[in-house]
């Protein structure tokens, strides 16, 4: 079964360093659960074209905002930093998730309001993309609400986390709920599984294991510490994804 490695940029979070009013924007878009497109440029060059992409996207997804970061302006130096931008083309359009990770980014003449918006992942694919850029493992059960072994297969989870000294995370994804359709587009899971299963994703973001419950956390740490040895960038074709 084929499966897409998560696509990353170089992703942080932030932190208590007080950076300028681009950062307490993005604070406060993450606080109220919106997504970030975020639009980096050099001073004014071409910022209109980038800005009205941005804003034609927001159009699209209202619960967004746009926000712009001048690369010129040196208050801005620890932001970016922090994004890994000082050597990026500009202009050049991120998209953040609502818990403040960075999910895609374009720079201005391969942008388009679309593209924007499909960079845009769900819930719980954000939730382990926050996994990754933090450099954590992730653990994520497939289930339904009608299977009765997902408690135990949970626990088994919370054990491996506690194991890894809480570098690791457990992200539960209910095969029917249709808000992840996308996201379960990505992993190919059994749709008509009558048993929870769980993935394993090392903290490169590289799929690393598949059990089916019961499973125990000595197994699940096992498969979290595995790195595949490739040329595979995360996010290449399905030739380099593992089967």
């Amino acid at each position: 079964m084929k499966r897409k490695i998560f696509c990353l940029l170089t992703l942080v979070l932030f932190t208590t360093t007080v950076f300028t009013q681009t950062k307490e924007k993005i604070e406060a878009a993450v606080l109220n659960k919106n997504v970030v497109f975020l639009v980096v440029s050099d001073g004014n060059a071409r910022l209109s074209e980038a800005k009205e992409i941005a804003s034609q996207a927001q159009k699209k997804y209202p619960k967004s905002e746009v926000i712009t970061l001048d690369r010129l302006d040196q208050t801005n130096a620890a932001l970016i930093s922090k994004y890994g931008l000082s050597g990026a083309p500009t202009p050049i359009l991120l998209v953040m998730a609502t818990n403040g990770v960075v999910t895609g980014g374009y720079v201005l003449d391969q942008a388009s309001p679309d593209k924007l918006v499909d960079a845009i992942p769900t819930k719980k694919q954000a939730d382990a993309l926050l996994a990754f850029s933090e450099g954590k493992s992730a653990f994520i059960i497939l289930y339904k609400k009608s299977m009765t072994d997902k408690t135990v297969a949970i626990q088994e989870c919370k054990n491996a986390v506690a194991a890894l000294n809480t570098k690791a995370v457990v992200v539960d994804v209910d095969l029917e709920d249709k808000s992840e359709v996308e996201f379960l587009s990505l992993l190919k899971p059994e749709l008509d599984a009558t048993i929870t299963h769980i993935l394993v994703f090392n903290n490169k973001g590289q799929f690393t294991g598949e059990f089916k419950s019961p499973v125990s956390s000595s197994d699940l740490i096992a498969a979290s510490r595995k790195v595949i040895s490739s040329s595979c960038a995360p996010g290449a074709g399905s030739g380099c994804c593992p089967k």
